[in-house]
């Protein structure tokens, strides 16, 4: 008899601190998946559009790693969103305004990084003739001095999609 009340006694106590009032947070959703491939020494990833503010003006944003032992760099890019895609960079003037400038090459050193962000090295998709929306995938070519091609699929993604780490950090070279 004793046993038994013991028992009950338990699953009651048990009962009663599962139901404390403690609430249990879900799992916060995974990040968008991004785009990335690599071809020779260099790994491209991270790569991602925002939804066009401006249907007729994107931007792209990507990471590149060059694993070699020579520099090398980022000399043109295409796209199938549009015919008219170029590689810039945006700066700050004396006065304090951004201007942006667009460059014939970007450069990637030897076993580094070079990221393209909001405010720095991007690619520009301009007179995108057919409205991107989330959901919807660009094909990136990037063309490198070292005669290597990297061909990608950049996910459209929600202007506001969460950084990552690799791209949080602001550096570019």
């Amino acid at each position: 008899m004793k046993t038994r009340t013991a028992t009950l006694l338990a699953l009651a106590l048990l009962a009663t601190g599962c139901s404390s009032g403690t609430t249990v947070q879900e799992a916060a959703a995974p990040a968008p998946e991004r785009g990335g491939a690599e071809a020779d020494a260099l790994i491209v990833e991270d790569a991602w559009m925002p939804e066009p503010a401006n249907p007729e003006v994107g931007v792209v944003y990507l990471a590149v790693t060059n694993t070699a032992d020579t520099d090398d760099a980022v000399t043109g890019v295409r796209t199938d969103a549009s015919p008219d895609a170029e590689l810039c960079t945006t700066e700050t003037t004396e006065s304090g305004a951004s201007v942006m400038r667009t460059l014939g090459e970007i450069p990637v050193p030897a076993g580094g990084t070079t990221t393209f962000v909001d405010g720095g090295y991007h690619v520009m998709v301009n007179d995108i003739p057919e409205p991107l929306s989330v959901g919807d995938s660009v094909a990136v070519t990037l063309d490198f001095s070292s005669g290597t091609e990297v061909v990608l699929d950049v996910p459209v993604l929600e202007m506001t999609a969460p950084a990552t780490e690799e791209a949080d950090h602001g550096a570019h070279h």
